[in-house]
């Protein structure tokens, strides 16, 4: 392989994509976390519009993991974090249609929903984080 042509070791290029993929998603996150805990001020057509937004950005940011190929050792793990950040898209897409029906019981469940998806993704990442970054 030339020199800056990449690598042909398929770790390190997993690790290159998922190290750029983590970035957004992770910007998307703090983003999520900053909507939901600033609602009190905010109508819910504000609320649904702003998490509708984050959802389409959340769906896009999701894209380049699913282009990448986990080695062996990490699929397990790569297979949980991607399903979980999938049914997390899925959630945001739920509170936005509660938000837009003014069902606060529907956007709670929502928002709860998320909170344990992303507890399991967050999971599925540290069991990646360790078993790619300290072999």
């Amino acid at each position: 392989m030339l020199a800056g042509c990449g690598s042909s070791n398929p770790t390190a290029q997993f690790k290159a994509g998922y190290d750029a993929a983590r970035g957004p998603l992770n910007a998307t996150f703090i983003d999520v976390n900053n909507t939901l805990t600033s609602t009190r001020h905010k109508s819910t057509g504000e609320i649904a519009a702003r998490v509708g937004v984050l959802a389409a950005r959340f769906r896009n940011d999701l894209a380049p993991l699913d282009a990448l190929k986990p080695p062996a050792r990490l699929a397990t793990a790569f297979t949980t974090l991607t399903s979980s950040l999938k049914r997390a898209e899925s959630d945001l897409r739920a509170i936005t249609v509660a938000a837009n029906h003014r069902s606060f019981a529907g956007a709670l469940l929502a928002i709860q929903n998320f909170d344990s998806d992303s507890r399991s993704a967050t999971d599925a990442a540290i069991a990646i984080k360790q078993k790619l970054y300290t072999s």
